[in-house]
């Protein structure tokens, strides 16, 4: 296993070049992760090791390059049936094990008022920690239900970055040619989203009684690659009296989960005499993608011993799920499987009583339009060895339509209260992290404590633990109650 051989090199430092071709370095850590879950009933998760080797290389001044790949064999992928080594841009669902994924490549080039990226790479936009209303240049990698650190989450995208400097202001210009889409587990898998699950059956007040529901899941359909098709955002940042300013702007895809539910209703007659028949449902979750515009403002400043931040950006044209079950339950209505009867009956006597089995395809469009705006104020304080942050961030969509629920937001308001308390010990070979995120509407909270331990300078141990509550199992966290966990790590870096 790549873990327990990587012990082995425990001494081993980063390799370093410098000479008359120029500078090259070479460094990595070899990470195993084991979790025990406090509920046995979920499925299982198996430990897992990740090797991550970092290539950074200057042949001058003006230009240099980075490659930094990850070598994961991950527990938490069950019966993996795709064969293919490295992730794929093009696909929702990996399905891979082991794997390596490209997390940032890219070549730069300095001219002094002008800098240029090129390649696969991450953008940071914003001033929130976690979660950052205009930073929507990256989609994410929901395999771990997005209870890991944002860092790890962000999905590198082939990209052209642009960063023009002056005294007027600074100017970061983003070109994404090809949207690369977010990753989910399969659904068979312990994070997997239970939104994304349609009811095992539907009830209902009629003869038909409790009709059952098939699921299944479609990879994504991705647009013609064409410059239509293409993201683009726009950053310019000003240092105004103490304070740092940006105004931003994005026009592409929305990086998160949207999913329609095409319907097939299988009609068939058991007894033409006594109107006897049966229903039977197939869903398939299609994953869709929405183009929207992001208009985005942040700002940090210090006021004594604390710094404060914020970010406010107004989505138009953006989509929300509905909430699949009373969807549903909508196709099905007395008065609905009174219309699929009678056309039923119609095509059965036409084919003289021998299409007795029909299929009723229907679409319920599932995603819908609300343009919301989303906000954000975080506020830190650092004492020697302690640090305290604490955040207040808010979803409102004005014009919500009750008739409609979404997931993620109730009555269109979706509030978090984000808390974290950083302490170091033993001259900082110690660190005791506490992090706690609250949803006020839906009452559900992340509690996730660890401690991290320094053995060596190249050797590094955490433990901790993650509680998830939840009363709604269609809330953001509500959804993972079930998957509380105690967790440990060892990371040996060279």
């Amino acid at each position: 296993m790549l873990f327990w051989i990587g012990l082995t090199f425990l001494e081993a430092k980063a390799f370093q070049y410098e000479g008359d071709l120029g500078k090259l370095s070479l460094a990595g850590y070899l990470e195993g992760k084991a979790i025990y879950a406090f509920d046995r009933d979920t499925p299982r998760e198996n430990p897992s090791e990740k090797l991550g080797v970092e290539l950074k290389a200057s042949s001058s001044s003006w230009l240099s390059s980075k490659i930094f790949l990850q070598a994961v064999d991950d527990g938490k992928v069950i019966d993996p049936d795709n064969k293919a080594l490295f992730n794929q841009f093009d696909r929702i669902y990996q399905d891979k094990n082991p794997y390596v994924n490209v997390n940032e490549a890219y070549l730069d080039i300095y001219t002094g008022k002008v800098d240029f990226r090129l390649g696969v790479q991450k953008f940071a936009w914003g001033r929130l920690d976690e979660i950052n209303p205009t930073d929507n240049l990256n989609t994410m990698d929901l395999t771990e239900g997005g209870i890991n650190d944002e860092i790890e989450r962000k999905i590198g995208v082939p990209s052209l970055k642009i960063n023009m400097y002056s005294d007027m202001a600074d100017v970061e210009l983003a070109w994404v040619p090809v949207y690369v889409p977010y990753r989910l587990p399969q659904p068979d898998e312990r994070w997997f989203p239970k939104v994304l699950k349609p009811p095992e059956v539907i009830k209902t007040d009629t003869m038909v009684g409790n009709i059952p529901v098939n699921t299944s899941y479609q990879d994504i359909d991705l647009p013609a690659h064409t410059v239509g098709n293409s993201e683009m955002g726009v950053r310019v940042s000003k240092y105004i009296g103490g304070w740092d300013l940006s105004c931003s702007y994005f026009t592409g895809y929305d990086p998160m989960p949207l999913t329609d539910a095409p319907v097939d209703l299988t009609v068939k007659l058991l007894n033409p005499l006594a109107l006897d028949y049966r229903i039977n449902t197939q869903v398939t979750m299609v994953p869709e993608i929405h183009r929207m515009d992001v208009f985005g403002f942040d700002f940090t400043t210090t006021m004594s011993s604390f710094t404060v931040r914020g970010e406010y950006a107004y989505f138009k044209n953006k989509y929300y799920n509905q909430k699949i079950d009373p969807v549903l339950e909508q196709l099905v209505t007395k008065s609905r499987q009174d219309e699929i009867y009678k056309e039923f009956m119609t095509k059965y006597l036409a084919s003289g009583g021998r299409d007795n089995v029909q299929v009723f395809h229907i679409d319920p469009h599932i995603p819908i339009q609300e343009d919301s705006m989303k906000y954000g104020l975080g506020l830190d304080y650092i004492y020697g060895d302690t640090t305290l942050s604490v955040q207040f961030i808010q979803e409102l969509i004005p014009n919500f339509n009750a008739d409609k629920p979404v997931y993620f937001n109730k009555n269109g308001l979706n509030t978090m209260l984000t808390f974290l308390f950083k302490q170091f010990f033993l001259q900082n070979t110690m660190e005791f992290n506490l992090r706690t995120v609250y949803e006020v509407e839906f009452q559900d909270f992340i509690i996730k404590p660890s401690l991290k331990y320094n053995f060596t300078d190249n050797l590094q141990g955490t433990i901790g633990i993650l509680f998830i509550s939840g009363k709604y199992d269609d809330s953001l966290f509500g959804q993972f109650k079930d998957n509380d966990e105690m967790f440990a790590k060892l990371r040996c870096s060279f």
